[in-house]
Order: C-alpha cells, then structure tokens, then sequence
C-alpha cells in the first residue's frame, strides 16, 4: 500500500501533519500513541494491511502529534499538555473539513481521545480505545501500570538502545525475534522522533491522568484490550469500562499491544459493527463473511427502513447489492439477531402504528403505505405481533384520548 499525500494543519505556529484514505460516511481518526510518522507506515506491512483494512468501508485520518513525526517539532522545555493535543487534533479536523468523526485512540493516544470528546462532545460521534488507560503512573488510588521507578528503567533502556527496535518486546512479543520486524520497528521509530524528543516524550506521558473525564463521556464507546497485553495491563481498560457509562468492553487473546500485530479477525469484526451499528458483534460465525459482507449486510438493513413500502424479497436483495441469498439470511440474522424477512415485517408494522395513531387513512390504505399488498395479510401480521386487529388498536387508542 503507497501512501498518499501528506498535508499539514496549522495550530497556532505549529504545522501537523496528516494524510487520509478511503472514502464513505464514517470518519475515524486514529490517535497514535507515543510516536508515529505518517509517511512510515507502509514500511511495516502488518500495520500498512490493518489500514487498509480500515480503508475499505471509511474514511481515515493518520495525524502525527506535535514532536513526532512530520509535524512541527517542539521545544522540549515546553511540551503540550492535553488541551494544546486537543486544539491540533481540531484544527487537523477542520483543515479536512470534518465536522464530526468516529476517534480510535491507540494506548497513550486513548487519554487524548477521551479528552477530546469530553472538551468538544459534538465533534465526536463514536470512541474507539485499544489498548489503552485513563492514567499512565501507578498510584495508591490507581493500581495498574508500572511505578515512577518502573518507568524510569524503561527510560534509561530508551536512552541507552534508541536506533534498534526498542520496546519490540513490549509492543509486539509475538514477533520480537524476527530480523525483519526488528529492523522495520528500529527504522519506524529513529523516522518517528530523535532520542531525546522520544524520551521527553515519554516523561511528559508520565503525567496524564484524565479520570475526571470520564463521566463526562456520552459517547458510545467500545473498549477494546488483549488480556495478556505485555505493555498495558488489561486491567487499564476493566477500569475505564467501570467508570463510563454504557461503555462495551471486549477482552480479546493476545499479548501483542500493536493491533497490527497478532491480527484478530474478531477484534477487526467488532470495530467494524461498533462504527456501523453501535454495537460489537462477536460472533465466531461472522468469520465466513469477507469484511465487505457485512458492510452490505448493514446497507441492506439501512435499504429496509428506507424502503420499507416497496417489494422487498431476499432473492431482489441478493441481486440488488451482489451478495448471495445464503449471506443475506445467514449474515443478517446473526448481525441483528433476526431474519431479514422478519426484520421488513416489524420495520412494516412500527411505522404502520405511527400512520393509526397519526391519520385518518383506512387500515387498507395504511397496508398499502407500508408494503403490504393485501390488507388481509397486514392484519394477520398486526394481530400476531400487538395482540390486537389495527382497527381495534385504533379504536382503544381514540378511547384513551378521551379518557
């Protein structure tokens, strides 16, 4: 995968860096991490298949913050703190005229996306955290992560290693013996940030702590960690799902940190119908749907609300969006946990309650409006789902308004 041109924001005096890809209605913006460079990723093949995966049903953001990568460096005195991340995270925004958009913060990236939905709550339609915390710093009131002294080790390694593949253990322990990855790893990082900006970097990290936003998170929000995560504990993640309201929380097998890195196909799945639908679907029996399957499977949904009133058949459907009848039943009850057919009839139904409650039009025009070709069967349909023919749901209804 080439990578496409890169262009630049400007907040304040400082020029960020960014590129995009894909197209469609949803828009994710990946928060990177620590360090990242815009224009590498396509020399790590894991990471560069990951996006293009992502690619193929949204348009995507890759920025780098402010002291990595292609953006401005900074002074190292003088590092940002979260609301300046937040202000270039906007201004990356409104240079690609974006008015909202979905955010996937990976690990340290997650504080800064949690942050941001909180600070601008309607730029933000869905919150992605993988692998990530809500404080980096173990503390007597936060028991996960490493210490101050834990953290200092890992600094001086930094220090004393910065040009070979630091961190290959922690990141992505699945691979760390292979020369390849080791020698692609060393060369995103040296391209991501000097020594010195890498370890300033990292100190200024040790500071973030955005417990207090996350009651303020209103969001949807999907959660998503490795239990056996070598760098960030799981229980960093346990702790964010307990404390924002309704927030999912998918525990995946792995220990690999990076999501490029030991793949999983249902992770990718639930980001998938998390962003589409707004929730995660987890079932092992999506695994014979390619990605595209189920993107079509979730237009199809969206053609039967639209459409409702019109001659709806599985065969038409299968037709219509090129997907074989047995992927349009199978799939679409497993996403929606529904027939498709049945799905039509209840979509019928509730919108022919609005036209009896609403108008004056008689039970056979409100079949008609709704789809159904005799009003016999309407009735039938009504009667075994409300209990009730619609003209005496009607009639009950006009009772109560009278009462």
């Amino acid at each position: 995968m080439q990578t496409g041109s890169t262009k630049y924001a400007q907040s304040g005096k400082v020029n960020i860096a960014y590129q995009e890809f894909g197209s469609g209605d949803i828009c994710l913006i990946v928060i990177p991490g620590w360090i990242s460079n815009v224009e590498q990723f396509s020399h790590i093949p894991p990471l560069a298949a990951w996006v293009n995966h992502l690619t193929g049903f949204c348009r995507l953001i890759l920025f780098d913050k402010r002291g990595t990568g292609l953006s401005d460096r900074v002074n190292e005195n003088e590092l940002p703190g979260m609301d300046q991340r937040a202000e270039d995270l906007l201004a990356v925004m409104k240079h690609a005229n974006i008015e909202q958009a979905a955010l996937f913060g990976l690990s340290e990236g997650g504080p800064l996306g949690l942050h941001f939905a909180s600070a601008y709550p309607k730029k933000v339609s869905k919150l992605i955290l993988f692998g990530s915390f809500a404080k980096w710093v173990r503390s007597d009131d936060y028991p996960y992560g490493l210490n101050e002294e834990g953290h200092l080790k890992s600094i001086n390694y930094m220090a004393e290693n910065w040009g070979g593949p630091v961190g290959l253990q922690l990141m992505a322990p699945s691979v760390m013996n292979d020369s390849e990855v080791q020698e692609y790893w060393a060369s995103y990082l040296r391209h991501s940030a000097s020594p010195s900006a890498a370890i300033a970097l990292y100190k200024m990290n040790l500071d973030i702590d955005v417990r207090s936003c996350l009651k303020k998170i209103k969001q949807p929000v999907l959660l998503i960690h490795r239990t056996g995560d070598k760098l960030v504990e799981s229980g960093h993640s346990i702790f964010l799902h307990q404390n924002i309201t309704g927030s999912e929380l998918f525990l995946s097998e792995g220990t690999d940190h990076l999501p490029w890195f030991g793949v999983k196909r249902e992770e990718l799945t639930a980001i998938l119908t998390f962003l589409l639908g707004g929730n995660i679907v987890k079932d092992k029996r999506l695994d014979k749907l390619k990605t595209e399957d189920v993107f079509i499977i979730y237009a199809i949904k969206d053609y039967i609300e639209k459409n409702f009133n019109e001659v709806i058949s599985i065969k038409g459907l299968s037709r219509k969006f090129g997907i074989n009848e047995f992927k349009v039943k199978s799939g679409f009850t497993i996403l929606f946990e529904t027939p498709v057919i049945t799905y039509l009839n209840q979509t019928r139904l509730e919108h022919s309650i609005r036209l009896l409650t609403n108008s004056s039009l008689s039970i056979s025009e409100i079949a008609e409006r709704v789809g159904y070709t005799h009003p016999n069967n309407y009735t039938i349909a009504f009667k075994r789902k409300y209990g009730m023919p619609p003209n005496q749901y009607r009639t009950e209804l006009n009772k109560d308004a009278f009462k």
